[in-house]
């Protein structure tokens, strides 16, 4: 909107006594300015004077509380990072001999799985909280299973009191997913729409490394003590976060939304957002005026199904690429290696490094695309597992010695980590809250969720299970296939949304139809 009007002002405003129209040329440059960059700058500095005293409702967006208010919910989604990455340490603890009661690697893979599944149940609690609580104070509503998940583990004297701590703590992860994902995409202006979305990726991966590496240097019971900070701050910092101006609108509390894009943008003149709250209203009511059930305009749209399957297709290809059982096991899988650098080390190497992914992929996904983003970061995931699976087979099947090349399964796994955080792992959150509109945003979201937490559960309890049947290597070779496959299938499918308004990408997902003359 601003690039507009500044074609308009710079072709017809001048400064004041001119008449009107102005060209570069009759600007007053200074004489110690030379030609070149330093007078394009100086003219362009003074067409940005003019336009302001021109135009007395204009006025600069500032987009400072938008990112405080990401971040501030992605502490919420850090919190979740921690829960799944805590089993990581804690697994070896709780199967080893100072436990203090006894679990088997059966039992622990229940203990890992059951997280997921309790994200299954937050699915349906979502969609039916973010529409009527808000996406705000739902996102603080899924705070208090998280909490209580990390309080049932530290009262925990049993195996059954930690699977019902990580069923609670998974409402709390798949609810805080849900939420977070629509109230990032409805904050946010289009030019940092997909950094923002970067951010649930990046932060899962911080909560993980937090746990990691607290787990690598403090006992079982201060990691579980310590783990309680993250959850407690997330609250205490989002309760002063505004709501988002498409959950007033739905709620036709059109005043409060513009009140609260102004916020958002730090802008005090309701001029400077009027026209975009316009446009947001009429995207509402176009969701809106579908009398069929949300779950109907979901599947019974065509835009809408392209988008739903593309929305399982990166949830399929994210999950059976093999990162939650990765995750859950990585100090395991690390131990196979046989490298003189500590599992508990690596796991810590290697959430510096998915951490710093993600800071590189918020700076690439509004400048280099969704779509090459999400080849590149796939097929180079691909390879990554592929040889993994390479080395466990050279090791155990054809019994090769190794043992000057440890180091190979610690890179390539961490390879692997850093394109997940690249493409793979992290376009599926941003993708989530563009694709769909508004109307059928929750039940979308929660769908993807949903079946995403069943691939999760299905991938971390199966991990074990296909070890010992057919050995480690030919595991990781069916991630490497699943995760190439995926990758392809869904570049295919997917538009790029990069620098368009979630308008624009619902009208190229759902056009209009052609009117035939004379029909």
């Amino acid at each position: 909107m601003h690039l507009k009007l500044f074609s308009c002002w710079r072709r017809n405003a001048g400064p004041p006594g001119t008449g009107g129209a102005v060209r570069e040329d009759d600007r007053q440059v200074p004489s110690s300015v030379e030609d070149g960059v330093t007078r394009d700058t100086v003219v362009k500095k003074q067409f940005q004077e003019f336009d302001l005293q021109e135009s007395p409702n204009l006025e600069r967006t500032r987009q400072w509380l938008q990112f405080a208010a990401a971040v501030s919910a992605c502490l919420g989604v850090m919190a979740c990072g921690g829960h799944l990455g805590w089993t990581s340490p804690a697994l070896p603890h709780l199967t080893g001999p100072d436990s203090e009661f006894p679990v088997t690697k059966a039992e622990g893979a229940w203990v890992a799985s059951l997280y997921t599944l309790g994200g299954i149940l937050a699915s349906f609690i979502s969609g039916f909280c973010v529409d009527r609580l808000g996406r705000k104070f739902s996102l603080l509503a899924f705070a208090l299973p998280q909490l209580a998940g990390w309080g049932l583990v530290i009262a925990a004297k049993s195996v059954v009191t930690l699977y019902i701590a990580r069923f609670v703590a998974g409402i709390g992860h798949g609810g805080i997913y849900n939420v977070a994902v629509i109230y990032l995409g409805e904050i946010a202006d289009k030019n940092i729409r997909g950094a923002l979305g970067t951010f649930l990726k990046m932060s899962t991966n911080l909560g993980t490394l937090f746990v990691t590496a607290v787990g690598a240097y403090l006992p079982y019971w201060q990691l579980n003590l310590v783990s309680m900070v993250v959850p407690l701050t997330f609250v205490a910092t989002f309760v002063f976060m505004p709501e988002t101006p498409y959950f007033f609108l739905i709620k036709g509390r059109d005043e409060e939304a513009e009140q609260s894009l102004m916020k958002l943008r730090r802008v005090n003149k309701p001029e400077s957002v009027r026209e975009d709250i316009t446009a947001m209203k009429d995207a509402v009511i176009e969701g809106q005026r579908s009398s069929r059930n949300a779950i109907f305009e979901l599947v019974g749209t065509k835009g809408n199904r392209r988008a739903l399957v593309i929305l399982l297709g990166l949830k399929a290809t994210q999950q059976f690429s093999g990162h939650m059982a990765i995750v859950a096991y990585t100090q395991e899988i690390f131990s196979h290696s046989g490298s003189s650098l500590a599992p508990s080390q690596a796991v810590i190497v290697l959430g510096g490094a998915q951490l710093v992914a993600g800071f590189v992929a918020a700076g690439l996904v509004d400048r280099a695309g969704r779509r090459p983003l999400m080849l590149v970061s796939g097929i180079a995931a691909a390879l990554a597992l592929a040889i993994e699976g390479l080395f466990f087979y050279l090791k155990y099947e054809a019994e090769v010695d190794v043992s000057s090349f440890t180091w190979l399964p610690i890179v390539a796994l961490i390879a692997y980590e850093v394109m997940v955080a690249l493409g793979i792992g992290t376009l599926p959150y941003v993708l989530l809250g563009e694709l769909f509109p508004t109307n059928v945003k929750g039940p979308a979201v929660a769908c993807g969720i949903i079946v995403g937490s069943i691939f999760a559960f299905a991938v971390g309890l199966g991990y074990q299970a296909i070890n010992s049947v057919a050995g480690i290597h030919t595991t990781f070779w069916i991630f490497a296939i699943c995760c190439a496959s995926g990758t392809i299938f869904v570049f295919w499918l997917t538009p790029e949304t990069k620098g368009k308004t979630l308008e624009e990408i619902q009208a190229e997902l759902n056009p209009p139809a052609k009117v035939v003359p004379g029909a």
